[in-house]
């Protein structure tokens, strides 16, 4: 009766003690490699490794150079948090030394083209962008509102990533622009509340300037009371001057009345001024009567002979007459002019009774003139009182409108989309821009992988490693071995196919894609296949085993970049390497890579063909004592 695989009947009856050591390793091997790459895959943040490339603009602020760019990337890679200091010109190093700290990545400072080879090739987990307008747009909340713009960094994860690494790089770097976001918003608010203090400052003077005012206006209203107390006193001042005035008019009169009699008194001594001058004429007729008498006396002495007697008594006669004549005259005239004073004198008493009587008006019109002088001078004071007090008032009235004008303008106001806006920016001022593959580019090909190399296994178990019919024929041991992987290549190149198409349902690739991820697919499971059957008939049950750590590295390695760096060395030198790289080129088209997998993928198919044709040969040497049983066996 002939066994299938996979029949009940299938096995030993009886089980041999290292066999029963490999079953009990099988389990333990599994949970061992699980526990120790994927224990806390949270933990061990630090063994990613993910790249940061900086291409912002620093941007000035107020005279001062922010390069929040450069801070950004230099707390990513320190594993410290974002310092913005408002005005700081300071700058965080450009490559600060890494951190321990096991829950940040280990973050890389490069550029564009290395970032972009390091993530197709998976030798980095994620590359985060700082964009050229990211220290621009995310300082932009302290600008006009409808300015605002929130600061985006781009987060790439490649097709090569492990499973969760999308998952880790967006928690990490969600973190770190949260610590970010806090910083620009605490500094926004610290912006705010100076603001207040400002709008306070301003408002504390618009007080002052509106204690002033009321100062100026008290001061105003103490003037215009003075003002028009002196007002009072000059219309007092005013009526006493008129009256002076009146008392004036009164005493000018008495000065007319008692100068009346001035014409009269005037004329008769213009009288006695006539006589005076009638007199002088009369004497000036006598003397020139009596010169010519006495010339002819003074002729007749002369004609004596006594001539100088005669000369001196004619002109001592002369002198002397003359004399008496005016000496007469004289006397009448200052009679007459004596009576003309007496009427003088007995008049000048009323003309000094006008006069003073002028003088006490006078007085008064003085005493007024003053007591207007005074009032005017209150007036006066009053008026630069009430001058000084509309200064003052003018002053605080503008102070006043300068500070309510500086609060105004410092109180901001927004339409309703610019409040939507702010409130957007400023709640959230940096947002991340999370790129991954499309769906299942990254997690299918590595299912794919999975699912050959345990296709492979079931393979191996359900097929003999070494075919034991022709062993001892003449059939040459490279055509036995190529016989047997041919077969098996067959069955791993149909289970490609048959996930290939599967995994089509999660992915949808065009169909040129697709027929490219096929074939690659159906390369990978036919060199699967002969790897396991190799492992199989070199080993035998260890071999088997090896082919179960093989796959429990993969998963783990597949499955998050935290694993030991040790164990991702491990499963870098597996063929599930090169079979998870194949599969992602082709299914993302890239052809280059998918032939440089290939090439590997072909080295390994070599060597199990080798290991193959050394485990046939191996085989075909027997010892006696198995002949019997394994002719009993071909005979069944």
């Amino acid at each position: 009766m002939t066994r299938t695989p996979f029949d009940a009947r299938t096995g030993a009856d009886r089980t041999r003690l290292l066999t029963l050591v490999g079953l009990a390793l099988a389990p333990l091997i599994v949970v061992a490699v699980l526990s120790w790459g994927l224990l806390a895959p949270g933990q061990h943040l630090d063994r990613v490794t993910a790249a940061v490339v900086n291409d912002d603009q620093p941007v000035t602020k107020n005279g001062q150079t922010i390069p929040l760019g450069r801070q950004f990337a230099g707390a990513l890679i320190s594993g410290g948090s974002v310092s913005i200091a408002a005005g700081s010109s300071s700058t965080a190093p450009t490559e600060p030394p890494p951190s321990d700290d096991a829950s940040n990545f280990d973050w890389v400072l490069t550029n564009d083209d290395d970032a972009r080879a390091g993530l197709q090739s998976g030798h980095y987990a994620a590359v985060m962008t700082i964009p050229k307008s990211f220290s621009a747009d995310a300082t932009s909340i302290g600008g006009p509102a409808a300015s605002a713009t929130q600061a985006t960094v781009t987060v790439r994860t490649g097709p090569a990533a492990a499973l969760v690494d999308p998952a880790l790089a967006a928690a990490v770097t969600q973190a770190a622009t949260a610590s970010l976001n806090r910083q620009l918003t605490v500094q926004y608010l610290q912006n705010v509340y100076t603001g207040f203090d400002t709008i306070d400052q301003q408002i504390g003077q618009a007080a002052t300037g509106a204690a002033s005012l009321a100062a100026g206006t008290a001061s105003l209203a103490s003037g215009t009371a003075s003002l028009a107390t002196g007002a009072a006193s000059l219309a007092a001042g005013t009526q006493s001057l008129d009256a002076g005035a009146q008392s004036l008019s009164s005493g000018l009169s008495q000065l007319a009345a008692g100068s009346a009699s001035l014409p009269a008194q005037t004329a008769g001594l213009a009288r006695g001024s006539a006589a005076v001058a009638g007199v002088a004429d009369q004497a000036a007729a006598g003397t020139a009567s009596a010169t010519d008498r006495f010339t002819q006396i003074v002729a007749e002495v002369c004609a004596t002979p006594a001539a100088g007697l005669c000369a001196r008594a004619n002109a001592a006669l002369t002198t002397l007459q003359s004399a008496d004549g005016n000496v007469q005259t004289i006397a009448n005239v200052a009679d007459q002019v004596a009576t003309g004073n007496a009427d003088l004198a007995t008049a000048t008493p009323q003309l000094v009774d006008g006069i003073d009587a002028s003088a006490t008006g006078a007085s008064q019109v003085a005493a007024g003139a003053s007591q207007s002088a005074a009032g005017a001078a209150q007036v006066s004071s009053g008026a630069a009182s009430a001058a000084s007090g509309a200064q003052q008032s003018a002053d605080g009235a503008a102070q006043l409108s300068s500070g309510l004008q500086q609060a105004t303008t410092s109180i901001p106001t927004y339409s309703d989309s610019d409040m939507t806006t702010l409130s957007a920016v400023v709640a959230q001022p940096v947002v991340t821009d999370q790129q991954a593959p499309l769906t299942g580019i990254a997690s299918l090909p590595f299912f794919v992988v999975l699912a050959l190399w345990l296709g492979g296994i079931v393979t191996s178990l359900a097929r003999r490693a070494v075919p034991t019919r022709f062993l001892l024929t003449s059939a040459p041991s490279a055509g036995l071995a190529l016989r047997s992987a041919g077969l098996v290549a067959l069955i791993g190149a149909g289970q490609g196919i048959v996930v290939a198409g599967a995994a089509q349902f999660g992915m949808g690739l065009r169909p040129d894609v697709w027929i490219g991820f096929a074939l690659a697919a159906a390369f990978t499971g036919a060199v699967f296949g002969v790897i396991n059957q190799a492992l199989a008939a070199a080993f035998g049950g260890v071999g088997r085993l090896l082919a179960l750590v093989v796959a429990v590295v993969a998963l783990v390695a597949g499955f998050s970049s935290t694993a030991p760096p040790q164990l991702l060395a491990v499963a870098q030198a597996l063929p599930t390497a090169p079979a998870s790289a194949l599969l992602r080129s082709a299914a993302t088209g890239d052809a280059a890579s998918a032939w440089a997998s290939a090439g590997l993928l072909l080295v390994w198919l070599v060597g199990a063909f080798a290991l193959t044709f050394a485990a046939v040969a191996g085989r075909r040497s027997v010892r006696l004592r198995d002949v019997v049983p394994a002719r009993a066996a071909t005979a069944r």
